[in-house]
């Protein structure tokens, strides 16, 4: 990522908002101060970081068997 997730969390508070997917106008706000990679789906093995190095994501598929995996029921 070309932008740090420090100052991302800082506009986030600073707007008071949760990206939750209903506040439409605030989050269009944040897409453009912070844009995305490519868009793009991940289906290799990847850690994404921001331009300091922070670990936003990683993808490591097949990591945890099945016999580890935990299951969250709501």
């Amino acid at each position: 990522m070309t932008w740090s997730v420090h100052d991302y969390v800082k506009e986030l508070q600073q707007k008071g908002a949760r990206p939750t997917g209903l506040q439409e106008k605030v989050e269009q706000s944040l897409r453009q101060m912070f844009p995305p990679t490519d868009g793009g789906m991940i289906s290799t093995p990847g850690v994404i970081v921001d331009c300091n190095g922070v670990i936003l994501l990683w993808y490591l598929p097949g990591l945890i068997g099945p016999r580890r995996r935990v299951n969250i029921c709501i």
